[in-house]
């Protein structure tokens, strides 16, 4: 690593504290109604997302509820941030236990949010800004008050009888692999499974093994109505404008699949149908398990999370406390991270992406969290020049942080990760004019504070975004060499005929590193003298070599 980082001398001695970009040059635009006719994974390949709870993003009309005009009128902002994607969590029909993850009609807008033409309206305005927006597809399960349901729990044997998962008759256990079971509640002899919480009945794809006669075959043909239904749900969104969707539990559909290879023949076969139609739409899957979704379930990309596969990995970054790799003082180093992170992108072979997110709707507590302003800059700093694709959770920009409250719409322990944004000054910071808010608005800064004060939390975020963006070395299909995973890590990134340099410290410690470079495109918390890059605390530095 040494005789990497010293093979030429710096001889400009300043201080690191400043931001230097190239601009991105605009891309034209395709007509409204499909993409532009863009490899998919091109886009993915420079990409940054927003994620958008939309309770909690802007209130329009007052009602103390963010709703989808709010976040049109916020679009601006989400582009400015040099973001090219939005991830909305869901917002179709629920009587919401669980956060809008219990749908009761996928295809219509909760009128808590508005209406269809309000969310086609956003596709619109969105694609305007350069901005593609991905759906929450919950294909899992449903509400226990969706139609299907409600047709499938009657005594008489109907057309939805297999929607769902059932047991021959109420002394029989419905339990699949991980699945609990309700019973007793519905006129049909039966009890049903369950995929998450008791109100969200399994929908029925089948057992890759069977092992109670009631249990049907995967492959059984009684099952492909189910399925024409879930893709038809993909079409319907798609052709009004949708990018693509994210996928609520992807791996969770064939049960008494141990190795998960029914349930990636099954995504298999549902793409090979929808992509004849819309070859440029987009599929982010919430496995946690990069290989399998990708490489063998053929999402485009598998986020990096806290469970499943990537969870030591990924909990060891910002949700460990003081044990943390991004805690001040902690001596935990990169090496779990990174020996994980390149043995499953090793095993993608170029087929798709990582995405290591800065949290999201489902995470407690928030990424600044425990954090001063210093750690949570090096943090957005590692995640904006990792070869992945870096999803920003809406708040976590300005410094937002988790409250303990209690449980909304099914939230829980999450509901405080949930809360609204703190866009200004005046009445609820901004939100919203209604006399009470959906959740209390928390303390701290807001966009409006940061955006006034020089070197705030927000411009480098947005600074660090744009940068991302813009550099081709640091999209997500570009080369990764590890220098150094204790204390400060050093990487390298290569890709489009350009090499970058990036060292970020974590905690704060005092460290001097031997340093030869080109231009210094962006650092914090550091001092260049000739042949040393010296940390004053927690910071980072990416230079051109």
């Amino acid at each position: 690593m040494r005789a990497n980082l010293a093979e030429k001398a710096l001889t400009l001695p300043f201080k690191c504290n400043i931001m230097i970009l190239s601009k991105q040059k605009g891309r034209r635009s395709a007509p409204f109604g499909r993409l532009p006719l863009m490899d998919r994974k091109q886009w993915l390949d420079t990409a940054v997302f927003y994620e958008i709870y939309p309770t909690s993003f802007f209130d329009s009309d007052g009602d103390g509820v963010g709703d989808v005009e709010g976040i049109i009128q916020k679009l601006d902002y989400v582009a400015g941030l040099g973001c090219n994607g939005i991830w909305l969590n869901p917002l179709f029909c629920s009587p919401f236990r669980d956060g809008g993850y219990d749908v009761a009609d996928y295809k219509r807008v909760d009128p808590r949010f508005g209406t269809n033409e309000d969310l086609v309206r956003l596709f619109k305005e969105a694609k305007k800004r350069g901005l593609r927006i991905l759906l929450d597809l919950v294909p899992g399960h449903t509400s226990d008050t969706h139609p299907w349901f409600k047709k499938s729990a009657e005594a008489e044997r109907n057309g939805y009888s297999d929607y769902y998962i059932w047991s021959p008759n109420v002394w029989t256990d419905a339990r699949g692999e991980g699945l609990c079971t309700v019973n007793g509640m519905c006129p049909r002899d039966g009890n049903y499974a369950v995929n998450f919480f008791s109100m969200q009945p399994a929908l029925n794809y089948g057992y890759a093994a069977p092992d109670e006669p009631w249990q049907m075959h995967w492959l059984d043909e009684r099952l492909l109505p189910l399925r024409r239904e879930i893709e038809d749900v993909m079409r319907f969104w798609l052709s009004l404008g949708c990018a693509g969707f994210r996928v609520d539990m992807a791996a969770s559909l064939v049960k008494n699949d141990a190795d998960k290879s029914a349930t990636c023949a099954l995504w298999r076969e549902m793409f090979s149908v929808i992509r004849r139609e819309f070859p440029e739409a987009v599929f982010v899957s919430e496995w946690s398990d990069p290989p399998r979704a990708v490489g063998e379930a053929g999402f485009d990309m598998d986020f990096f999370l806290h469970f499943g596969a990537c969870e030591r990995a990924y909990m060891s970054l910002f949700r460990r406390g003081a044990d943390s790799v991004f805690a001040r003082g902690s001596k935990a180093g990169f090496a779990l991270f990174f020996d994980t992170f390149e043995e499953m992108r090793a095993q993608l072979c170029g087929n798709g992406f990582l995405a290591v997110p800065g949290g999201n709707h489902d995470m407690v507590p928030r990424l600044c969290d425990g954090k001063d302003e210093a750690v949570a800059k090096a943090a957005y700093a590692f995640l904006c020049t990792l070869p992945s694709v870096p999803f920003f959770y809406y708040g976590d920009e300005i410094g937002m942080t988790y409250q303990a409250l209690h449980s909304k719409d099914g939230g829980y322990d999450r509901t405080g990760s949930r809360t609204p944004m703190r866009w200004g000054g005046g009445k609820n910071a901004g939100f919203s004019q209604a006399e009470t808010t959906y959740l209390p608005m928390g303390a701290g800064e807001t966009a409006e504070s940061m955006e006034a004060r020089e070197g705030s939390l927000l411009h480098t975020v947005r600074a660090l975004s744009h940068l991302r963006r813009a550099q081709p070395a640091l999209a997500a299909s570009a080369e990764l060499r590890v220098l150094q995973k204790e204390g400060v890590a050093v990487y390298e990134r290569e890709g489009g005929g350009q090499k970058l340099l990036v060292a970020v410290n974590p905690n704060g410690a005092a460290v001097s590193l031997p340093f030869a470079a080109g231009k210094v495109l962006a650092a914090e918390g550091c001092t260049l003298r000739v042949g040393t890059l010296a940390f004053t605390d927690a910071g980072y530095m990416i230079a051109q070599v």
